[in-house]
């Protein structure tokens, strides 16, 4: 809701990826219209959709059929980012790893660096070895990535895909309003980051709806 004088302009993605990352869970989601995309008729369909998406975002996509204790990988090199999948995974594994990589991406450009993620086959896995950081970010990409499958990005802090853009409002108390919204979205996100129990409770529908909530009263 604005007042005589308030000029409110739309909210701007972070990112790129941020904003693709939007458009994928409007298309998996159960917001879309009966006038919007048609839904996609498979698991493969929406799997080609993520990795056309990945490249879209510079990522060179491919499958092998020599991984054997691992059903894919995400890393950085010369050519740039480089996302593999085993050749014998179905379609609904395919589709889960393209999310998972793709959250991955989106992640790693919040924090500025894309971590290795190396997805092993079940029962192949070995010592983790990783940082602190690199797990974090895989904490995250696992949050994102069901979030984005099932269309459901409330589940997920708001600032991993928007920014606020500067708001002109007439008056101190909303003016005030809409900075205490700003830190409570800077909390949620590093929260986000953190916290895997936080990650778990942003799942929870009251979660989502004491969010909605809050930001309504804020936007007051």
């Amino acid at each position: 809701m604005t007042r005589p004088g308030e000029v409110l302009e739309p909210p701007a993605f972070r990112s790129e990826p941020a904003r693709r990352a939007v458009a994928i869970a409007d298309r998996f989601g159960a917001r879309r219209s009966a006038r919007g995309p048609a839904e996609f008729r498979s698991d493969a369909e929406r799997a080609w959709w993520l990795r056309r998406m990945l490249e879209e975002l510079g990522t060179h996509c491919e499958d092998s059929p020599q991984l054997s204790d691992l059903r894919g990988f995400l890393i950085a090199s010369p050519r740039g980012l480089e996302a593999v999948v085993a050749s014998h995974l179905d379609d609904a594994e395919r589709l889960r790893l393209y999310a998972h990589f793709f959250a991955h991406v989106l992640v790693g450009d919040a924090d500025g660096a894309i971590a290795v993620c190396l997805e092993y086959a079940d029962g192949r896995a070995q010592r983790d070895r990783r940082s602190p950081q690199a797990l974090k970010q895989e904490g995250m990409a696992d949050a994102v990535a069901a979030a984005m499958l099932h269309g459901r990005l409330e589940r997920t802090p708001r600032y991993l895909y928007y920014r606020d853009e500067p708001v002109r409002t007439p008056g101190l108390r909303p003016g005030l309003r809409r900075r205490a919204g700003a830190v409570l979205h800077r909390i949620s996100l590093a929260l986000f980051r953190r916290s895997r129990r936080y990650q778990r409770l942003r799942t929870w529908s009251v979660t989502t709806l004491v969010v909605n909530r809050v930001q309504d009263v804020l936007a007051a």
